[in-house]
């Protein structure tokens, strides 16, 4: 019998991965969900709140009530909720949702934060049952009635502020035995699934109205995720008309932009939504760099400078260097390549490299960093120390953020051969004293710390204004490859999760604080690209790649996967807006857009304050290819306009680009505007606007040579 367990435990264990397993008498138990469970069918005080729902005199004298315990604050709570349902009912959404708002603030015995932290205690007091639910069936109905006002922002701070309750009431119900993220928590209670559920589909809508197509579908999919874990016996009707099951919902068609819709998309929302253009650099001369992905990159003296990478992940791998002058954008030029063998190091993919003074420096791992000299372009060896064991299993680490700061250079996550699903490690180098410390985490997590970003890679960061903040967005914990390791490493499962939080390192206090993400936010992923734009004050975001977001296309193949073209920017109308207190993010809607891809490079260039994109990669069968390859490389170079003071965007002809813009690997036709393969044009204008067939060229010709000074 007892080795009977150890292998039903161990067969779970990797199916499911690092589930907490219970033996029991009769075998093994596991939960798909940590949370409570219980007699929770009755309502608290639900004699009293009936008793009062039937006399409206006496309950407008409980009202009155300035009482401040628990009970009383709840039977209020409900009673106003009562108002705001009657309200909603009514189409006045203006008064339901202060009413709302107003119930929940009675429950939670403060006003509802619309920032602060994102630990709350007075969330995690909540009560893992109706005080729970209920609390987020008041965000709800302030939610759903601002998104009938067409307050997106404000419906979105409130439908995504239910998941800030829920995970404040998981740590506080799990602080004995954390658990990872991708771990989820449930109440055994039919009204939370249902406000649950609901938020989702209020975020959905909010999203798809917005033009955000890729945070509708992450929505979309995460409610399919969520209705499946529904007990039977509360599978309601309610339940089940909020989320009919529909196999192939046509929102799983779309891309993200999706091209048939981006023509037409407007800012119905200034607070959601700023215009963008993509510009195509072409080179005076052509040549030099080739396509890639996994390179460094970095700005100095208004010249991108790219090192190493790959092709394809079987090769061929570089090691060389080159940089292009991005004023004027003429020509690649070479660099000394990377003098450290390949035996040394390893393949040069997946590092980063920083700039301090006139020099780059590269971390691959090594306690030793490579350095080159800007000026005299010269490779060196910088020497370091560390006062205990080196952290990273055999002196090598990929996929990490690293910033440099005041002389000191921070490196978080990533993941090496020992941690396959990344690591939380912070460690900082001080350059002068060429000192390492360790800051906090560990190369080899084993234990959730809720104080701290989850195990990652990939990961998007950047620095604040202030130069005090170190800030993590999304990345990924790689369960799928260590699953797949030799070893099979702890936390392994079949499928990879894509982080939805960010945390900000105060550098000064050294300590993590998890942050809110407001606004119109690109949907959880991996592998974005991410610059801070000093001059604009603003943080840009675009493509990545999400390993659980399903989509599926003409051929009615279904991917568990997607891939972005999408972009966003955080800013504030005022104050500071690398730090995002008052700041939101906004979808930057743009008419064309580069191929759909992740690993891609965003940089700013602080002399101009210009934004360019360079490389990355796409799945062959996400974005169709005639190589033969698994995946499709990239070594174009973009430039992002954006409608904001210094943006650079006056020179954007809007009108002409919704007809002539590249839509990833497709183009507009410019007398219908249908997106495809379509053939360039033949003439002097050498292929600006672009036919889906010959009628269309004829119908369209005239036009097009008076707009372009098109002759044939």
């Amino acid at each position: 019998m007892e080795d009977s367990v150890l292998a039903m435990a161990a067969a779970a264990k990797e199916v499911f991965g690092d589930i907490p397993i219970e033996r029991t008498e009769r075998g093994i138990s596991f939960p798909m969900g940590f949370g409570t469970s219980g007699d929770l069918n009755t309502r608290p005080w639900a004699n009293r709140i009936a008793l009062l729902r039937a006399s409206p005199s006496e309950a407008a004298q409980f009202l009155k009530k300035r009482m401040t315990d628990r009970g009383t604050r709840y039977i209020q709570c409900i009673l106003i909720r009562d108002t705001a349902d009657k309200l909603f009912k009514e189409k006045k959404y203006k008064e339901s949702s202060v009413k709302y708002v107003q119930a929940g603030a009675l429950l939670l015995g403060r006003g509802i934060p619309f920032n602060g932290p994102f630990h709350l205690a007075e969330y995690e007091d909540l009560a893992a049952s109706w005080e729970v639910a209920d609390m987020m069936g008041c965000l709800n109905g302030a939610a759903e009635s601002l998104a009938e006002l067409r307050q997106y922002k404000q419906a979105l701070w409130l439908a995504t502020e239910v998941e800030v309750v829920i995970r404040n009431v998981r740590i506080n119900n799990t602080r004995a035995n954390p658990t990872f993220d991708w771990f989820d928590f449930t109440i055994q209670l039919e009204e939370y699934h249902f406000q649950r559920l609901r938020a989702r589909v209020i975020a959905q809508r909010v999203f798809r109205e917005l033009g955000n197509t890729g945070a509708a579908n992450e929505r979309r999919w995460h409610t399919t995720t969520l209705a499946t874990l529904v007990p039977k016996d509360m599978e309601t009707p309610r339940i089940r008309k909020i989320h009919p099951t529909i196999k192939l919902d046509p929102v799983y068609r779309l891309r993200h932009p999706d091209p048939a819709l981006v023509a037409t998309l407007a800012v119905v929302d200034p607070a959601s939504q700023v215009l963008g253009s993509w510009k195509k650099v072409v080179l005076k001369k052509s040549g030099g760099i080739t396509s890639r992905m996994g390179f460094a990159s970095f700005v100095f003296e208004g010249h991108l400078y790219i090192l190493g990478g790959e092709k394809y992940l079987k090769g061929p791998w570089y090691r060389d260097f080159w940089r292009i002058d991005l004023t004027a954008l003429d020509e690649w030029q070479p660099l000394p390549a990377y003098p450290i063998p390949q035996s040394v190091t390893g393949h040069l993919v997946g590092h980063s490299m920083v700039v301090h003074g006139d020099c780059a420096y590269l971390f691959t791992g090594r306690m030793e960093l490579e350095v080159f000299d800007l000026q005299t372009q010269t490779w060196s060896v910088l020497r370091t120390s560390f006062d205990a064991s080196w952290p990273y299993p055999e002196n090598s680490v990929t996929d990490y953020a690293m910033h440099c700061v005041d002389g000191k250079i921070y490196i978080f996550g990533g993941a090496h051969m020992l941690a396959k699903v990344g690591c939380d490690l912070l460690m900082a180098l001080d350059i002068a004293t060429r000192r390492w410390v360790r800051l906090s985490g560990t190369a080899l997590p084993r234990v959730a710390n809720y104080a701290a970003p989850g195990p990652r890679r990939l990961a998007s960061t950047w620095v604040s204004k202030d130069r005090n903040t170190l800030f993590v967005m999304y990345g990924d914990a790689d369960r799928q490859g260590a699953n797949m390791a030799l070893d099979i490493q702890p936390h392994g499962s079949m499928n990879a999760y894509a982080y939805d939080d960010l945390w900000a390192w105060d550098i000064r206090a050294r300590v993590w604080e998890q942050r809110r993400l407001p606004g119109n936010i690109p949907s959880p992923r991996t592998e974005m690209a991410c610059t801070y734009n000093a001059t604009l004050d603003a943080v840009i975001a675009f493509g990545g790649y999400a390993p659980t977001s399903t989509s599926h296309f003409e051929r009615n193949v279904v991917y568990a996967f997607s891939y972005y073209a999408d972009t966003f920017m955080l800013r504030s109308e005022s104050g500071s807006a690398a730090a995002p207190g008052p700041a939101a993010w906004k979808h930057v809607l743009t008419r064309g857009f580069p191929t759909y891809r992740a690993q891609t490079h965003l940089v700013s260039d602080p002399a101009t304050g210009r934004t360019f994109l360079f490389g990355g990669y796409v799945n062959s069968e996400y974005v169709p290819s005639r190589s033969g390859e698994e995946s499709r490389t990239f070594c174009d170079l973009w430039e992002l306009r954006i409608d904001v003071p210094g943006g650079h965007f006056e020179a954007v002809d809007i009108e002409d680009e919704a007809r002539t813009a590249r839509l990833g690997p497709w183009q507009r036709c410019f007398t219908c505007g249908s997106a495809g393969p379509w053939k360039k044009c033949g003439g002097a204008c050498k292929g600006q606007a672009f036919f889906c067939d010959a009628r269309c060229l004829r119908d369209g010709w005239k036009e097009h040579k008076l707009k372009h000074k098109c002759r044939k």
